[in-house]
């Protein structure tokens, strides 16, 4: 028998952004608890304890970045797929080459015909934050001595929505500026 504490919630995919307001909410709760246990950092251990509670708060805000990433992605997917069947189109989005954000907004604006100016800047940045996410995927936080990872730390570098310590930071305050991005591409999309 399920305890009324384990309960969940899910909510249809075109409304995945919703999970973002959950999201974002425990990386709050996560990054103050773990703000609270930092010492003082006068002694060696000390210090050593903020690099590890720092590590953990890192991890978890990437995590977090991951997720929220994939939030937006599934639900920009999901709206074209509702317009497509509203729409009656054979073509799928998935017989483009694209892939991800870069396919839902391919498919929204030549197969559908949606006016989205894909050259604002909410929209550059969130093509920034693909790749940015890919990085993170596949490479983890820290950058390679190569000339690709080198261009790529000196867009992410120029980034508000992320710190490089050399590796792949984040606050509380960036993931807000992050999820008000989200919203205003979801927005955008969604007019």
């Amino acid at each position: 028998m399920q305890r009324p504490e384990d309960s969940t919630f899910s909510v249809p995919r075109f409304l995945s952004f919703i999970d973002l307001a959950y999201l974002l909410e425990a990386a709050k709760a996560a990054d103050e608890h773990l703000a609270a246990k930092l010492p003082d950092g006068s002694t060696e251990d000390g210090r050593n304890a903020i690099g590890n509670l720092n590590a953990t708060r890192q991890s978890l805000l990437r995590a977090v970045f991951i997720a929220s990433y994939a939030i937006v992605e599934q639900n920009l997917d999901e709206l074209v797929v509702m317009a497509r069947a509203k729409a009656d189109v054979l073509l799928a989005p998935s017989d483009l080459k694209d892939r991800g954000i870069a396919r839902s907004l391919t498919y929204a604006t030549k197969v559908l015909g949606t006016k989205i100016d894909t050259g604002a800047t909410h929209w550059k940045d969130l093509l920034l934050m693909q790749d940015l996410r890919n990085h993170l995927v596949h490479y983890g936080s820290d950058f390679a001595d190569t000339k690709d990872h080198g261009d790529r730390f000196k867009r992410f570098a120029n980034s508000e929505y992320v710190t490089l310590r050399p590796v792949i930071c984040f606050t509380i305050a960036q993931m807000e500026h992050l999820f008000d991005l989200y919203m205003t591409c979801v927005r955008d999309f969604s007019k």
